[in-house]
């Protein structure tokens, strides 16, 4: 009886033994999978943060390194970089106002977004590692929103570069029209709303788009070169572009404490081969057909053919007017004539865009739908490709 119970304990030991061996197999085993498993997710979750400042990033439009941000007012301004990463974070705020950004990866949207104070967003993360050119833009207008970028975020081993300044740069100065007013919106009897504005499918966009070319906005809705939009036909000065033009952006919001229409724009930043005005909507809704009102228009319009040529001294200058109405466009043609008898400048031209038409759809308060921006693009790209032969 003593010689089974002994024989049975070292049996039982033996069996002891023998599993706690293979188990411990086994979990080192699994230990050895998940930490392999673990240095992977370590590898793409371990990342570097940059400042986007001129080392690391290409300003578009008129944005400013400041703060340790980079602040943006006007319409499609922002930052475009070349890429090799894995994983890309963009970290983006606002004072309080609303804001509309996107970020574009070789010209595909791949995040469009409504900020209202500082949050970070995924644009990609995964195994399949992406090359090409980021695009980050507030894509909604200066009045109503002022925003900045605050970081952009890589996996350890990305690498970013500033994408490479374009053979040819072009300055578009307007108004809603040139925001991207409504666009997103092809209900005409609705109102404006900051998630409804898209400069990016503007004509002014497109054009740069079409002629592969930088671009800087200045525009603001309901703005003219004498007044603002005026519903009662009464003069509105809040209204004039010549205003904001030497300006970092126009009335409206603030950011990281700046007021952008106290601060002056350094025009020796971007030298515009082509400048395009496209204002005079708005006036006509003060001048209606009034000849004093349309001399003080053509007056003041040639003055400020001269404030610009000033600022850019080498820039065609295209004086365009009418995809949402031409009342004015003789007067801008009467400045042209006006302003080239007195200077001898013949690097100034008129344009006459078409009027929108209903078949093309029609988009928030009565503004041009993307297939109509898209038209008046056509005609602009092709006007501009004529005097760059």
């Amino acid at each position: 009886m003593r010689k089974s119970f002994v024989l049975f304990a070292l049996f039982a030991l033996f069996a002891t033994i023998c599993f706690v061996g293979c188990a411990s197999t086994q979990n080192t085993e699994n230990t050895e999978v998940q930490g392999s498993k673990t240095d992977s997710v370590s590898t793409i979750l371990e990342t570097v943060d940059y400042i986007p400042n001129s080392d690391n990033v290409k300003f578009l439009g008129r944005a400013i390194f400041e703060k340790n941000a980079l602040l943006l007012s006007y319409t499609n301004t922002g930052a475009a970089f070349n890429i090799s990463a894995n994983h890309l974070d963009v970290t983006l705020a606002t004072d309080g106002s609303e804001a509309r950004f996107a970020v574009f990866v070789n010209n595909e949207r791949m995040l469009d977004t409504m900020v209202t104070s500082e949050k970070t967003f995924n644009v990609f993360d995964g195994t399949e590692l992406i090359e090409g050119e980021v695009r980050i833009m507030k894509i909604s207008e200066s009045t109503s929103s002022a925003g900045c970028i605050l970081k952009i975020t890589t996996d350890k081993n990305a690498t970013i570069t500033p994408a490479p300044e374009k053979s040819l740069k072009l300055e578009f100065i307007g108004d809603s029209i040139t925001c991207g007013y409504g666009v997103d919106d092809l209900v005409k009897e609705n109102h404006f709303k900051v998630s409804t504005e898209d400069g990016t499918k503007s004509y002014a966009y497109k054009t740069a788009q079409n002629l592969n070319a930088d671009f800087s906005m200045v525009s603001c809705s309901g703005w003219g070169v004498i007044s603002g939009y005026s519903g009662d036909g009464t003069k509105q000065a809040w209204g004039v572009m010549s205003k904001v033009y030497g300006k970092f952006g126009a009335r409206g919001n603030s950011i990281k404490g700046i007021v952008p229409s106290t601060k002056d724009w350094d025009f020796a930043t971007y030298t515009p081969d082509v400048v395009v005005i496209n204002l005079g909507t708005n006036d006509a809704s003060y001048t209606k057909g009034n000849p004093k009102k349309i001399t003080e228009f053509t007056e003041a319009y040639t003055k400020f053919i001269k404030d610009i040529r000033e600022k850019n001294p080498d820039a065609y200058i295209f004086c365009a007017l009418g995809i949402m109405g031409q009342d004015l466009y003789g007067a801008i043609e009467d400045a042209v004539s006006v302003y080239q008898e007195e200077s001898g400048d013949e690097k100034v031209t008129a344009l006459k865009f078409n009027q929108q038409s209903m078949a093309d759809g029609i988009a928030a308060d009565w503004h041009p739908s993307e297939k109509t921006h898209a038209k008046a693009a056509k005609l602009l790209t092709e006007k501009i490709k004529l005097i760059l032969e």
